[in-house]
């Protein structure tokens, strides 16, 4: 619950009034709430990984691979039809027809060659568009840190001009000396600076996520991330079926099926293609019929050169598939255990952190109404207090980061936001 401590003292007839609120505290909310903010957040990852420029230009290269595909698929070969007259002491008129032949069925490959690389590019588009939707949700969490950030700051430089105020107001009556007064004013200019920065913080912020709208309207607010995240239990994880489902696994996948069809269409490209022509005519008062066989002979040109490049090209392309699995593993890892000491993190401020924090600025409260604490060391420890909600707030953007990485390292976010995948797994 947000709660507001006012603190105040009647020192040589001035008041000190300093509202002070705990961000990222505990908000009591209705689950239709919640379903409502959830919603608002997908509705954004949607029209983001839709209509962002990036997102068009992802569309279009997909549209680029299917017409690609359907190219593949159109026979290799178009008839000829050939006219032949001839005017001499003999009149020559002949009609012929002639058609090339996929003797190895080389339109076959092309097209298995081709699915395969729509296959890459479709598991790239969706890799693209959950890269889209990481970078709005690191975004938002980078924006609401720096909004909770900002509020705090403004709060804390609301209450130590007032304390430099009542110091000063102290010091002309005797009751302060310049060593104190000295130390409210440095305290008053620092958090002034420190303020500022956190403005500017939240000014980049916003920036950012502006940009990620580029010429679409920008919400008049932004959506609220969820409070609480899942657990992980590493135990659970299963990492084959995680990396076989990723979309960078399935793009060099697709990849590798496409070497291995390149060389099936190379190996098919050394066979030659027959020319069958059939032709009919007359010469003077006779009628004449005529077959045509011919093959090209690979005798220059054997094209074995490139069956070798295709091999190669394979042996290249399974070699970076190792490395992107190893790869892919360790960040699995490593993004997963940054995210369990965060959680853990986070959880234990929960439950015990904001707590302590709440009951030590009423305890300050009151033991500087009874003046048991000087103005002085009051200060100090409210300023200790204000660090460590600073460091909770700071804590919670940690803990975002970290799931964010989770979800690009897992492949997982449309799962996670139960937005419906683009591509579905290889079988």
């Amino acid at each position: 619950m947000y709660k507001q401590f006012i603190f105040s003292a009647a020192l040589t007839g001035y008041a000190l009034v300093s509202p002070f609120q705990l961000a990222w505290a505990e908000t009591s909310i209705t689950s239709s709430t919640q379903v409502s903010e959830h919603k608002q957040l997908v509705d954004l990852v949607r029209l983001v990984i839709n209509e962002h420029p990036r997102a068009r230009s992802i569309d279009a290269s997909q549209q680029a691979s299917s017409a690609q595909l359907q190219a593949a698929d159109q026979p290799l070969y178009n008839p000829e039809l050939e006219l032949d007259v001839e005017r001499t002491d003999i009149n020559i008129t002949s009609l012929g027809i002639s058609q090339t032949v996929d003797w190895g069925d080389k339109r076959g490959a092309r097209t298995r060659t081709a699915s395969h690389k729509r296959n890459a590019i479709t598991a790239t588009a969706e890799l693209n568009r959950q890269h889209l939707a990481i970078e709005l949700l690191e975004a938002l969490q980078e924006y609401h840190t720096a909004d909770a950030l900002n509020k705090q700051g403004n709060q804390r430089l609301q209450l130590m001009q007032q304390f430099a105020a009542v110091a000063k107001q102290r010091n002309l009556a005797g009751d302060l000396n310049q060593v104190e007064l000295d130390l409210a004013k440095l305290t008053a200019l620092t958090t002034k600076l420190e303020s500022t920065k956190l403005t500017v913080r939240l000014s980049d912020a916003e920036q950012v996520l502006q940009a990620l709208f580029g010429k679409l309207p920008v919400p008049t607010s932004w959506p609220r991330l969820p409070r609480s995240l899942p657990t992980i239990d590493q135990s659970e994880i299963d990492t084959d079926e995680l990396l076989r489902r990723h979309p960078v696994f399935r793009t060099q996948h697709a990849q590798v099926m496409a070497a291995r069809t390149t060389i099936e269409l190379r190996r098919r490209e050394t066979r030659p293609d027959p020319t069958i022509s059939v032709r009919t005519g007359r010469e003077d008062n006779e009628t004449l019929t005529g077959l045509t066989l011919s093959v090209p002979l690979f005798v220059r040109n054997s094209y074995s050169a490139e069956v070798d490049e295709a091999n190669a090209n394979l042996i290249q392309i399974e070699q970076d598939t190792q490395t992107l699995l190893l790869n892919l593993n360790k960040q699995l890892k490593t993004a997963s255990q940054r995210y369990a000491l965060n959680h853990a993190a986070w959880a234990e401020w929960q439950q015990s952190g904001e707590t302590s924090l709440n009951s030590r600025i009423v305890l300050l409260e009151r033991l500087w109404k009874s003046g048991e604490l000087s103005t002085t060391d009051y200060l100090v420890q409210v300023k200790q207090t204000l660090d460590t909600q600073s460091a909770a707030t700071e804590l919670r953007g940690r803990v975002w980061q970290a799931w964010s990485n989770w979800l690009a390292a897992s492949g997982t976010v449309f799962k996670w936001m139960n937005i419906d995948d683009i591509a579905s797994p290889l079988n």
